[in-house]
């Protein structure tokens, strides 16, 4: 492994991995940077845009060469796509790297983990659960667990406006769950900020937080912004799966409604409940910008990474094995996001 700390970003140059970059480049400065994926043209528009310590490289997960030709420049790689995963990390166990994944998938998650005790052998960590949900969800999961003891049941819902700043992959991934999911479902007791309605959504590993944190039942979810859209989504997923020039036609019709209603089109709320039969809390978090948001996690992840104590880390992790919700709030706050957290007797 190189001496020099250099970050492989595989898709580096998406709505996510852009900021992955910024976040790194300004903490890091002493760093290399290679921002990495199919579109050479693209990734090297993104480093062009840093006087320094930003480089550009092509790379195919697809192909073994490509992958054996650019992993080894780094030190720790992280993966900005679902499609690849498992064959990029296995690279990274071969070339005795570190990853860092932020899908959302608990399908790649699980299958990342499978291959944790090769892993460890070669000493380096494949760390999923990186983002907003998954990522910061389970650290709040973890938080107000402690706060209602014997919690028996857990709900996590990711509230997003329904235009934004969404990347493509996050916008796929988001109406092919909404296919499967088929319908909105009602949540008792309504959130106020949230509404009646959620969609189910799997972003949680639900057998993993059973085991870990003792919770028997854990829920996740979509909710987005207006409310009223949270039912509609589900009905048209298919249209749009199908026919997704509709999408990108429609945004700028949808923006306008909603600042005709006066609500951001790009707000973010990760809303986390526990309850027991003596107790119920929640934690709250709000911001905008989930990309931003998602970004900014991975980059604390990377940093914390690189650091000797958290290189030590071996196998399949998951965030909390890197980092705290603590060691992350000043950099959310930084970013306008707030945390709220209400607990309650029943």
């Amino acid at each position: 492994m190189p001496e020099e700390k250099t970050i492989l970003i595989v898709g580096g140059y998406g709505a996510v991995g852009t900021h992955i970059v910024t976040e790194l480049h300004r903490n890091l400065p002493e760093a290399q940077i290679i921002v990495a994926g199919r579109s050479l043209k693209k990734a090297k528009a993104l480093a062009d845009t840093f006087a320094s310590g930003v480089t550009a490289q092509h790379i195919d997960l697809t192909s073994r060469a490509s992958i054996n030709a650019v992993f080894p420049m780094a030190s720790l790689v992280v993966l900005n796509t679902e499609a690849g995963a498992e064959t990029a990390a296995r690279a990274c166990i071969d070339h005795r790297i570190s990853m860092i994944s932020v899908a959302a998938s608990v399908s790649v998650m699980r299958t990342i983990g499978s291959i944790s005790a090769d892993a460890q052998a070669a000493h380096v960590a494949l760390v999923t659960e990186v983002g907003l949900a998954p990522g910061l969800s389970n650290l709040m999961l973890q938080h107000i667990v402690d706060d209602v003891p014997q919690t028996e049941v857990a709900e996590l819902i990711l509230q997003l406006g329904l235009v934004g700043t969404h990347g493509v992959e996050a916008m796929d991934w988001t109406l092919a769950r909404c296919v499967e999911a088929s319908r909105a479902e009602s949540i008792v007791p309504p959130l106020p900020a949230v509404g009646r309605y959620v969609i189910p959504v799997d972003f949680v590993d639900r057998d993993k937080v059973k085991q870990k944190l003792q919770v028997e039942t854990v829920t996740s979810a979509l909710a987005l912004v207006p409310k009223w859209s949270t039912r509609m989504l589900p009905a048209i997923a298919p249209l749009l799966v199908r026919y997704p020039g509709i999408l990108s036609v429609s945004q700028p019709f949808l923006r306008a409604i909603l600042q005709a209603l006066r609500l951001s089109d790009d707000t973010l709320g990760l809303f986390v409940r526990a309850r027991s039969d003596h107790a119920s809390g929640t934690i709250q978090l709000a911001g905008q910008n989930q990309s931003r948001v998602t970004g900014m996690v991975a980059a604390k992840v990377a940093e914390k990474l690189l650091t000797a104590e958290a290189a030590q880390r071996t196998g399949h992790v998951g965030i909390s094995d890197i980092v705290s919700l603590e060691e992350l709030l000043p950099s959310l706050e930084k970013i306008g996001c707030s945390l709220v957290n209400e607990r309650s007797s029943i």
